[in-house]
């Protein structure tokens, strides 16, 4: 009497165990792609981030993100990242999320976010970086950083 309901049940479970297998290789596989192409600049490129020294950030951004940096709000929140003292060590990035686009007057690009763990003097921060094609290589379109340090007042405030 339950052996049909039983076995359509089964069935349907064990199609979504496969759906959901096939999904998370196809995700690891896409994520592959972007984290082998971005990893090498990461590594280069985190420390300048990083140091809280905007002339060595500055060409690593793109034209946009650079003027945002460039304006009184943009260098006191880079004041404020620089709380978290001298970088220790970085964590593996973790890719997010990508998108691909074509902007009417340039060439296609591609945007790909990424978050990396940072340990730091003052704490650990969560960085989120928005990466998009150059040519051959990246630019940073945006940097975010969380950290309980941010929360903690400083001597020097």
């Amino acid at each position: 009497m339950f052996k049909k309901p039983l076995k359509l049940a089964g069935s349907f479970a064990l199609i979504l165990m496969v759906a959901f297998a096939v999904v998370g290789i196809g995700f690891n596989l896409y994520a592959s792609k972007y984290l082998d192409a971005a990893t090498p600049y990461l590594e280069q490129n985190m420390p300048a981030v990083v140091s809280w020294d905007f002339e060595r950030l500055k060409p690593l951004l793109t034209p946009e993100s650079r003027a945002v940096f460039e304006t009184e709000q943009g260098q006191r929140v880079y004041k404020m990242f620089s709380k978290l003292g001298r970088l220790t060590s970085l964590d593996a990035p973790k890719f997010l999320n990508a998108k691909a686009g074509v902007a009417l007057d340039k060439e296609p690009y591609e945007v790909i976010n990424f978050s990396i763990l940072g340990h730091f003097e003052a704490g650990d921060a969560e960085i989120t970086l928005t990466l998009v094609t150059a040519g051959d290589s990246y630019q940073i379109d945006y940097i975010n950083m969380g950290s309980d340090a941010f929360l903690a007042p400083s001597l020097s405030d």
